[in-house]
């Protein structure tokens, strides 16, 4: 074992780069050994491993390198010829040469005799070898190397000066010799460990939750300042005492002392946080390089022919994403060896060429990564997915029958189910697909599947580019706070009983001139029921790979960027729910797994959310209640829309002006509200804009300030504003009362 833990490590680390690439090339040179460049780039790692260890005094693995190149010299002299069975030594030499890197890093012995493992990588087994140690046999002088019977240093720091002149120890070495001109060296990279990153990332996603916490406390004192401003109207002493203007004084200092620190932290959180993500992303060829070996022994085992291709290695995703990754593209590319990549002969016969292909490729959007498994072989057999399923009992025959084809070739991904014949270790036991989905949804991902009988089958995996935090919806249910990740949301919008109806036994609703299954989230989270009379809710309408849902909820509270913090131990896998978090405010907030509440929602019936003597036999067309609210301060935007759906308006809201005008266009409304500052289009320009369409001429546009300037105030009522209210002064009811008259 190495001594020095610095210098484990940087072996390690080296160890593993160099070993895959001997293990790369290698496959590429069995797939074509009459390419010379292959040999020599094996031959290469091989000369550079044997470097690299003899640097550090790992004499057994020195020697078994030295082997391996002296079988690589062989065949590149022409001395002996390249032959199956030599790569097969070669590829289980590989493997002791990684076991014998894993015994200098931890100190468990590798089981085989050093004898043994030079035995094997000979042609024929010599007895005499059985006990050789690094001086026994003098190694082969090339490129400058020393030979066995120069002393190899202890100090790693001479054995690095000595072997300076070999080309692979040009990258190995990392402490030059004292004569090299250390004055003048310059540190152009540093490793650090992936803890370290870990635990960098963790206290930046803190540094979310506390930047959260400090814009509620900047939201306080907006409340503080409101309350302030309702008693200086309600007692006129107040109005004009010293005391008062000081203390309004005051608080607008700290109110504009708050908005700077909250703009100043959110800055740096998001600098400091895109920083240590870009040095967390990782190229997926970490991941990809450790499937082509499989893919060649696995192949062998079941006597197939596979090709594997890989595409888009380049591609980066966060290195948790990286290491979870790896299990379920494993069970996917075993899964096609196994059961779509036909025999041979078989695929002669089908008109196809013997090898099979297997294509592993990655491309990346602005948030996503998308990883593709396709192969050429016999494609999802629909009929033949029934019967395993009903002998299986896993569906009914009525069941199976309504499903569409797409329907049941996704039931490939259900715990237990399989269509292998017979149980072996690669597959058979209906675990690997399921595990397989459960772990891209725990990773916030889906997969889609398209499969053509006697063609193939091609497997996407969408997944987020990094994990640590996510934006969230907070609602509110049974005053508990829980969270639906943005991406699952597809609208929000108020729902009376009136408008919820019964399909097939049923509550469904009408978005969008579509059916969508409505569902109580108190019933899907098995929350105790509380006696409620309302005949309005909040309808927090979801979209996933498994379907639509309307969750009923009782208020929504805020849309936050949060640290996602998994759950651990024994809760690692909760049905519903994805994780916790910590809001701004202090408490813990759940964050609800969307495809497992589609799923719920669709596997159970669910009363109609309306009293008993309310009928839900069709909808009911009711006057129109929809209010467009445009406003670029979420927090602004949270309030008054709660104040204008607590009235049992149906508040569709806008970040901005122009947001605001491509909404207008997709539904129809009985009025506009807009701030009037607002970033790409503001108010004046909205209303402008809007009025400038004849269909628009009637239609009420209400304008809120908080400047209060005569100059707007009168720039609005000329470009045809119907009211201009002042935030400064809001009052809910004036609000109200206006929508109510022009309404």
């Amino acid at each position: 074992m190495i001594d020095d833990p610095d210098l484990r490590l940087m072996f390690k680390v080296e160890c593993e780069e160099r070993l895959q690439n001997l293990e790369q090339h290698l496959l590429q040179l069995e797939k074509q050994p009459e390419f010379a460049v292959h040999l020599d780039e094996v031959f290469r790692e091989a000369h550079s491993l044997k470097g690299l260890a003899r640097m550090l005094n790992v004499k057994k693995m020195e020697q078994v390198a030295h082997h391996f190149e002296t079988v690589l010299k062989a065949a590149l002299q022409n001395d002996r010829p390249l032959t199956a069975c030599v790569i097969e030594r070669l590829y289980h030499g590989v493997d002791d040469l990684r076991a014998l890197a894993s015994e200098a890093v931890t100190g468990v012995a590798h089981p085989k005799t050093l004898g043994d493992i030079l035995s094997q990588l000979e042609e024929e087994r010599v007895g005499a070898r059985t006990e050789m140690t690094p001086s026994s046999e003098p190694i082969a002088q090339d490129n400058g190397a020393t030979t066995a019977d120069e002393p190899i240093a202890a100090d790693p720091l001479v054995s690095a000066a000595k072997t300076a002149d070999e080309p692979a120890h040009a990258e190995a070495v990392a402490y030059p010799a004292p004569d090299s001109g250390l004055h003048a060296a310059k540190i152009d990279t540093i490793r650090v460990s992936t803890q370290q990153l870990d635990s960098l990332m963790t206290h930046v996603s803190e540094l979310t939750v506390n930047k959260n916490r400090l814009a509620q406390r900047l939201n306080d004192i907006n409340d503080i300042i409101f309350l302030w401003d309702e008693w200086k109207q309600q007692i006129r002493p107040l109005h004009a005492a010293p005391d008062a203007i000081n203390l309004e004084t005051r608080l607008q200092q700290l109110r504009s002392q708050l908005y700077e620190d909250n703009n100043r932290i959110d800055y740096l959180n998001n600098e400091i946080g895109s920083g240590i993500r870009a040095i967390r992303l990782l190229p997926l060829s970490t991941t990809f390089n450790l499937f082509p070996r499989m893919v060649r022994d696995i192949a062998k085992q079941q006597h197939k022919s596979v090709n594997l291709l890989i595409d888009g290695e380049d591609t980066v995703a966060d290195k948790r994403v990286i290491e979870e990754l790896k299990d379920p593209l494993m069970h996917l590319i075993r899964n096609a060896i196994d059961h779509a990549i036909e025999a041979p002969e078989q695929r002669r016969l089908q008109g196809k060429p013997e090898q099979g292909v297997i294509r592993l490729s990655a491309c990346q959007t602005p948030t996503n990564i998308i990883i593709s498994v396709k192969d050429d072989g016999a494609g999802i057999d629909a009929e033949k997915i029934k019967r395993h399923a009903l002998q299986r009992k896993l569906y009914r025959a009525d069941e199976l029958a309504a499903m569409s084809e797409q329907q049941l070739q996704e039931l490939i991904f259900s715990q237990g189910f399989s269509t292998a014949d017979q149980i072996n270790d690669i597959s058979g036991r209906g675990l690997g697909m399921a595990i397989v989905r459960s772990k891209i949804e725990q990773l916030k991902g889906h997969i889609d599947i398209e499969s053509v009988l006697q063609q193939g089958t091609l497997i996407q995996i969408v997944l987020p580019i990094t994990l640590t935090t996510t934006k969230v919806v907070i609602i509110e249910l049974q005053k508990r706070y829980y969270a639906v990740p943005v991406e699952a949301i597809e609208r929000i919008r108020s729902v009376t009983a009136e408008q919820v109806f019964s399909i097939d036994g049923h509550p469904t609703l009408l978005q969008e001139n579509q059916a969508v299954s409505v569902a109580h989230l108190t019933d899907l989270l098995e929350l105790p029921e509380q006696p409620s009379r309302q005949r309005q809710w909040l309808a927090v309408i979801i979209a996933v790979k498994q379907g639509r849902i309307a969750l009923l909820v009782d208020n929504l509270i805020d849309e936050q960027e949060v640290l996602l913090k998994p759950m651990g131990g024994v809760l690692k896998r909760v049905r519903n729910i994805s994780g916790v978090t910590v809001l701004g405010n202090g408490e813990v907030c759940i964050i609800l797994n969307p495809h497992d509440l589609v799923r719920a929602a669709y596997g159970k019936k669910r009363p109609l959310p309306v009293p008993p003597t309310a009928k839900a036999d069709k909808p009911t067309v009711t006057k129109n209640r929809r209010i467009l609210y445009a406003e670029d301060s979420i927090t602004t935007r949270t309030q008054i829309k709660r104040v204008l759906e607590k009235a049992g308006f149906i508040v569709t809201a806008a970040v901005d002006g122009r947001d605001a005008y491509e909404k207008l266009s997709g539904d129809q409304f009985a009025a506009v509200v807009s701030d009037v500052t607002m970033p790409n289009v503001d108010g004046l320009m909205l209303t402008e804009k809007i009025r400038r369409q004849p269909r628009y001429q009637t239609l009420p546009i209400i304008l809120l300030s908080a400047m209060g300037e005569t100059v707007d105030r009168e720039r609005a009522f000329e470009l045809g504003a119907n009211a201009y209210l002042s935030k400064s002064a809001f009052d809910q009811r004036l609000l109200l009362d206006t929508l109510k008259t022009l309404v």
